[in-house]
């Protein structure tokens, strides 16, 4: 699906939920602390100059009190009572750049598309205390900014329906798009109420969220080998490295490594006992486990390859996805 499909179906989603409850605003939140050049049309302070003037609503994160310019925004697209979209280019100026970024390993601009009744300022108001949870490993309470779109991807595909229930509070309907440029959405109708116990994010959920950053390595690394990203990719890419953690590989660069030649040849690939042996050793620190595989022959490194046949699909993980 390409830039031009997903604006049909983002502009089709929001019609649709427009009209079932014209009641709602659409809202753009943009991430200051992600942001784009500063000539670029979607930068903020660019969206007063427009010709139909765009008002920027800060959602005060606790951790950039210092610094309310790298604090995300919420722009009101639409209001009810308006026609259609006040300003149908900035919308499609959203769309576009939310495609282009979609896979920046300097992660998203844009984050996503709220549906809501409330006007932006309610929503604000709501999502800056909503990102400070406290964090399982390290003991405290820090801001966590879940609405990163690749950070959003890994609690929806963990299933926390109770914690994303209270999480997005008065959005009715929260869409994004993924690493893959996929259209992925929310919706509070479709989330559980409270559950006791289930309203918090575990040890296994934070640990993920510290992988986000190898996890857009592994993507750039994957495009630069040619190899498309999977269906739920953010979560995919986690099950390999957390995989690789698993081993005690704690470099970025082995970790990085491991995770792509899951992708290049499949998740068998490391049991293998030229793979495991080379594994061990980068373990010692003394050399990357790239350089410990490229010691190995080619004759080894096609019985590698061809432990493929012996493994799970080439995008399995453990979820199912």
């Amino acid at each position: 699906m390409g830039q031009l499909q997903i604006n049909e179906q983002l502009r089709a989603v929001l019609f649709q939920l427009r009209e079932v409850n014209p009641g709602s605003y659409v809202h753009l939140l943009l991430d200051g602390n992600h942001p784009c050049a500063d000539d670029d049309e979607l930068h903020i302070t660019r969206l007063k100059k427009r010709d139909i003037p765009a008002e920027a609503v800060l959602v005060p994160r606790a951790d950039f009190a210092h610094d309310p310019a790298i604090c995300p925004a919420l722009v009101t697209l639409y209001s009810p009572g308006d026609r259609g979209y006040p300003d149908e280019a900035l919308l499609d100026l959203s769309i576009a750049h939310a495609w282009y970024r979609r896979d920046s390993i300097n992660g998203s601009y844009v984050c996503g598309w709220l549906v809501s009744e409330s006007p932006a300022h309610q929503v604000a108001k709501h999502l800056a205390p909503a990102c400070e949870l406290f964090d399982v490993t390290r003991g405290c309470r820090r801001v966590l900014p879940l609405f990163e779109p690749h950070r959003l991807s890994l609690i929806a595909d963990a299933g926390r329906e109770s914690f994303l229930r209270r999480w997005i509070g008065p959005v009715s309907h929260w869409m994004w798009l993924d690493m893959k440029g996929d259209l992925r959405s929310l919706a509070a109708s479709d989330l559980a109420d409270g559950v006791p116990g289930k309203d918090h994010l575990s040890q296994r959920h934070w640990q993920a969220q510290q992988r986000v950053a190898n996890a857009r390595v592994v993507a750039v690394a994957m495009a630069d080998a040619g190899h498309m990203l999977p269906v739920y990719p953010e979560t995919t890419i986690d099950s390999s490295l957390q995989r690789a953690a698993a081993l005690g590989l704690q470099r970025t660069e082995d970790l990085v490594f491991f995770a792509l030649n899951d992708f290049s040849f499949s998740r068998a690939w490391s049991s293998h006992p030229a793979a495991a042996t080379a594994i061990r050793q980068a373990l010692q620190g003394e050399q990357t486990l790239s350089e410990l595989m490229c010691r190995l022959t080619d004759d080894t490194l096609e019985e590698i390859a061809a432990t493929r046949e012996a493994g799970p699909t080439l995008f399995g993980d453990s979820d199912g996805h």
